[in-house]
């Protein structure tokens, strides 16, 4: 019998000894769990409440406001850390992220290039004038790879499978044109990403094949795992890919390795959270107390997310290259970053409509802004600009769709909420505008920040 059933079973007083158990352990339950606040990230925004206040006098909302200041930023942040720690590097902007023209020019003009996950980023990269394009992602068709071809001169191809090996030869061979590639591995560490690619056990095996192709130069291999929140994931896949290499390599085929693409997965650094009964048991709390008619107790409101500073994910990554690939391979490292130079680019403006009670109302802004319903399950801070400040009340603020669960979240930093208060969303700049949807009411626009 489960435990839940037990409670279920049990009655009342048996469910308020398993909340006091549960939220003494609740914060045991994820090592590095973070309880606390985000006081720090809305200082960050009522600093700049003039600037964001003059957008919102000048166009109707809701909107996003594209902020070049936290992207120039990241930019910055990220290519000094991997400068220091793994310098010979190229970083490659995962477009899936934010796609977002704008983001694209400036991404370019810093010095990155583009990493495409499909035919049309890849045309969109192409017309932005990127020179280097590293063309990723499963299933690629036959129409996929003659573009890619077609621009063999600027884009790298990552391979997914054996089948597409040999698609991509063949469309080679009838334009008699040489394409360079990379393949993708999957290992005993990737879980859900195993997906994408082919098992590292077999990467011997594509190498020698790819070789009797002569449109194609394989000279690079790419692993990805994404939301990883320290270096510890790359490390493991760079200690294992390594360990593959000496046993099942040749020299000369050592040689011919002349880049390895780590993919991206840098979480941004402590700007969001997530709520407890997401936790095991948290769940258990939250079910066995609704059982009873009860309102959930928890000992946090919300957990903050435990990532690392991006200068710990490139000094753990830069040690591990070191040790496990440096003494085998002289090449160039690839990285993918997307959510990290994104993230904090692009922020979302509402306006409270209506406040139907004291903890609840109404915003003009839908969840059709960000594509799926995040702040049911994720945390964000939602500042009220009209009325601020550095406490936050529990005002559950629903979004402006006929869904039930379209809502922005369960507690805003605000004196207090009113009609017509203007209502900050901070950093929204990764797979939000790009999962955005004409759904119910339009998509919004963006302006910038100034």
């Amino acid at each position: 019998m489960t435990t839940l059933r037990k409670l279920s079973l049990a009655g009342p007083k048996e469910l308020e000894l398993a909340q006091k158990r549960a939220k003494r352990i609740l914060l045991k339950e994820k090592p590095g769990v973070l309880a606390g606040d985000l006081k720090t990230v809305v200082k960050q925004f009522l600093a700049r409440k003039k600037a964001i206040l003059r957008l919102a006098r000048q166009h109707p909302t809701p909107f996003y406001i594209l902020d070049f200041f936290e992207l120039k930023k990241a930019l910055s942040d990220f290519k000094r850390a991997f400068g220091r720690y793994l310098p010979n590097s190229q970083h490659y902007y995962a477009v899936k992220v934010n796609h977002h023209p704008e983001i694209i020019k400036q991404v370019l003009k810093s010095g990155y290039q583009l990493d495409v996950s499909s035919a049309r980023e890849l045309k969109l990269g192409l017309s932005l004038g990127a020179r280097q394009l590293v063309f990723s992602g499963p299933a690629k068709k036959a129409a996929d790879l003659s573009l890619a071809v077609k621009h063999h001169q600027k884009v790298t191809v990552n391979l997914d499978s054996f089948s597409e090996l040999d698609r991509l030869a063949g469309i080679a061979s009838k334009n008699k044109r040489t394409i360079k590639a990379g393949v993708r591995v999957f290992t005993k560490y990737h879980g859900l990403w195993n997906k994408f690619g082919i098992d590292l056990k077999d990467l011997a095996g594509f190498w020698r094949r790819a070789k009797k192709y002569p449109g194609i130069n394989l000279s690079g291999i790419q692993f990805h795992i994404s939301w990883n929140e320290t270096a510890l994931p790359y490390q493991q896949v760079i200690k294992e890919l390594g360990a593959y290499l000496k046993t099942n390599f040749k020299p000369a085929e050592l040689k011919e390795i002349k880049f390895i693409d780590i993919g991206g997965g840098f979480r941004t650094y402590r700007t969001e959270g997530y709520y407890p009964w997401r936790l095991p048991q948290g769940r258990l709390i939250k079910e066995a107390s609704e059982f009873y008619g009860q309102k959930p107790k928890y000992s946090q409101n919300y957990l903050i997310t435990p990532s690392v500073k991006i200068t710990e994910y490139a000094k753990g990554i830069g040690q591990a290259v070191s040790k496990h690939l440096k003494p085998l391979v002289n090449c160039t490292y690839y990285t993918e970053p997307g959510r990290y130079l994104s993230n904090n680019a692009m922020h979302i403006l509402t306006q409270v409509v209506d406040v139907k009670g004291s903890d609840y109302g109404t915003a003009d802004g839908g969840i059709n802004a960000i594509g799926w319903e995040r702040f049911y399950y994720e945390y964000c801070p939602l500042i009220n600009l009209s009325h601020p400040s550095l406490k936050e009340i529990n005002f559950t603020l629903y979004g402006s769709l006929c869904m039930t669960d379209d809502l922005w979240g369960y507690y805003v930093y605000a004196q207090k909420m009113a009609e017509g208060d203007f209502i900050l969303v901070p950093y929204q700049g990764a797979l939000t505008y790009s999962l955005a949807q004409d759904f119910i009411k339009p998509i919004p626009p963006v302006y910038l920040l100034k």
